[in-house]
């Protein structure tokens, strides 16, 4: 998209945005994102820590994953759905 045009449809949307209390909070949230140089992350350094254990575990061999299939019939299985 021409550059001229993205500035003149974001100040449109803009416009609309900030007679709307419940966007315009949003879009706060959005510069905030934007702008914060910090990588806020909500997984904590400990469930990562699992991640990677499993994650290595996986790689090794020593576990096996199962398909989004093999998951769907276990549940169907199991349950009867």
């Amino acid at each position: 998209m021409e550059s001229l045009t993205l500035k003149n449809k974001l100040k449109e949307q803009f416009i609309q945005i900030l007679n709307d209390d419940s966007k315009l909070a949003i879009l706060d949230g959005v510069f905030d994102a934007l702008t914060t140089s910090e990588n806020y992350s909500k997984v904590s350094e400990e469930q990562y820590q699992i991640i990677e254990e499993r994650r290595q575990k996986y790689l090794s061999g020593e576990s096996k994953g199962m398909s989004w299939d093999e998951i769907k019939v276990g549940i169907k299985d199991k349950y009867g759905f």
